[in-house]
């Protein structure tokens, strides 16, 4: 019989997380039934072994050799069985009930195609998880990331999005029969979830944040070890988001308006600099971001 939800988790040296992880989602989970993947990610501290043992109802996909994001998840969502595919981080912890309600929630709103878990700091505090389609103008001057944030907080009921963050994304088998994986454009990371949320909503399906779905992120704890060049990577597969959907001219439109926005701050900060060695940093932090703009 095929299962309810089938969960694609990746994972590179980081099994300290990763165990708790997956405890949380057998733990939590009491009403569908769960086809789990773990990818190794050519990891080197016992990762399969563990797995195997801890974890026998597990099915474990072995990398020789890193991959990005897309094509690790790829994997899964080609072979998954389940009536639901979901995108999990290794670095969360699924609170209870959490994986049922997100499957009872798309079983009764059949026009969602995807929905994403309300992400929690370790601390319990809010953590962004979710924005609209970027605009590469706004995008620019001010990444779309918390445009609901005040509303998110004091929500409890399940509200449209634009997209969610990939981290905890669940979506309909269908729509990925429509629009396919996720782009491996996109590897090893960033943007890739915005790029499919994209695709799934121009398709006609909508996408919802479900407030009681909490899961708990420790989020860069991964990110800040396993990817070199974060920033010109994220700025690059913006530019890529923006040319594939939009074309050059708002792709070019993103990065002259980045390149100005950023060029205006290296001035401010430059003036404040003589006035206070403190500011000297933040000038300098402003200078190499724009060099990394221009080289885009």
């Amino acid at each position: 019989m095929r299962p309810d939800l089938t969960i694609s988790i990746i994972s590179a040296d980081n099994l300290a997380l990763l165990i708790p992880c997956l405890r949380s989602v057998f733990a939590s989970t009491h009403h569908v039934t769960l086809e789990v993947f773990v990818v190794d990610n050519a990891s080197s501290d016992g990762t399969a072994d563990i797995v195997r043992c801890e974890f026998p109802q597990v099915t474990l996909i072995q990398n020789t050799r890193r991959q990005g994001f897309s094509t690790n998840n790829n994997q899964v969502l080609k072979r998954g069985t389940g009536r639901y595919l979901m995108l999990l981080n290794d670095d969360t912890v699924v609170l209870a009930g959490v994986l049922d309600d997100m499957v009872v929630f798309m079983d009764s709103h059949r026009e969602a195609g995807a929905v994403g878990g309300f992400l929690l700091n370790p601390d319990g505090t809010f953590q962004i998880s979710f924005a609209e389609f970027p605009h590469p103008i706004l995008e620019a001057i001010r990444p779309a990331t918390n445009w609901t944030a005040q509303k998110a907080k004091r929500s409890s009921e399940p509200f449209e999005v634009g997209s969610i963050c990939g981290a905890a994304m669940l979506v309909r088998r269908e729509v990925i029969a429509q629009v396919g994986v996720l782009d491996v454009a996109f590897d090893p990371i960033y943007s890739e979830e915005v790029d499919w949320c994209y695709r799934i909503n121009q398709a006609g399906w909508r996408i919802y944040l479900l407030p009681k779905s909490k899961i708990i992120h420790y989020g860069s704890a991964t990110m800040n070890r396993e990817v070199p060049r974060k920033y010109e990577l994220l700025l690059s597969h913006k530019l890529l988001f923006f040319r594939k959907h939009k074309g050059w001219m708002a792709a070019n439109m993103y990065r002259v308006t980045l390149g100005v926005v950023t060029a205006l701050k290296v001035i401010w900060w430059s003036g404040l600099s003589l006035l206070d060695k403190q500011y000297m940093i933040e000038r300098k932090l402003q200078q190499t971001l724009l060099t990394r703009v221009w080289k885009l």
